[in-house]
């Protein structure tokens, strides 16, 4: 039996001082465990990628994947109208624990906001994939693309997946390739004090899928921010 929500609850559990770890297994057994301080962190602590990006922010400005909202705090206390969404309700109710006040039980997949609703839109530290296919990916984009206002943005962070020399990772992107798949398309599950969650795609995606997934979408790669393991893709609606 899996268990839901084992990410919102891990959430949860840090935020109170209940420190255990979050894996993230791969479909090849391959296990990653997750920083939860990461999703708590202050601007200061942003990386320099995001930091970059953020100062592209301007109007209304949809969160996709608030968290646990460090984002969307931060935006708030410099005065912009944030709306957060998430599907999990125990990261939606930690985010009005801490101060959050706009949110929505949404998914990234069925976005249902009205036309011109947002002038910026983040998807921060992969959210971007979060879909889970390269047409998932841009089925997102093409919804945000009337969503977001005419001149607007989107701020849209992603690890580039064949950067790497790791040879797990490698043979990972080789076995993708021969099922038909892009290198970047990850198979994962949370693994959290002894439960095992659903299995779910997350969509990493590589520039020259970028380029392709704007060139589909309507949008246009105005800036790349790069400062740590990710980048920020700066995103004007064309």
């Amino acid at each position: 039996m899996t268990s839901k929500d084992l990410f919102g609850e891990a959430l949860v559990d840090h935020f109170e001082g209940r420190i255990y770890p979050l894996s993230m297994e791969r479909d090849d057994g391959y296990i990653d465990e997750q920083d939860m301080s990461f999703y708590f962190k202050e601007y200061d602590q942003f990386t320099e990628s995001e930091r970059k990006a953020l100062e592209y922010v301007k109007g209304r400005v949809l969160d996709i994947g608030v968290g646990a909202g460090r984002t969307a705090l931060y935006l708030q206390k410099r005065g912009v109208e944030v709306v957060g969404i998430d599907v999990s309700d125990n990261a939606l109710d930690l985010c009005r624990r801490r101060g959050v006040k706009k949110l929505v039980n949404m998914s990234a997949c069925d976005l249902t906001f009205k036309k011109n609703s947002f002038s910026t839109a983040i998807a921060f530290f992969n959210n971007l994939g979060l879909c889970g296919s390269l047409d998932g990916v841009a089925k997102m984009m093409e919804r945000l693309h009337g969503i977001i206002k005419d001149g607007g943005v989107f701020l849209a962070e992603t690890v580039n997946p064949i950067d790497t020399d790791r040879r797990v990772h490698l043979t990972y992107h080789k076995s993708n390739i021969a099922r038909g798949r892009p290198p970047g398309q990850v198979t994962l599950r949370e693994r959290y004090r002894g439960r095992k969650g659903a299995w779910w795609d997350l969509m990493l995606v590589t520039p020259d899928e970028m380029r392709t997934l704007c060139s589909r979408t309507g949008w246009k790669i105005e800036q790349v921010c790069n400062g740590g393991y990710m980048q920020v893709y700066v995103l004007r609606k064309a």
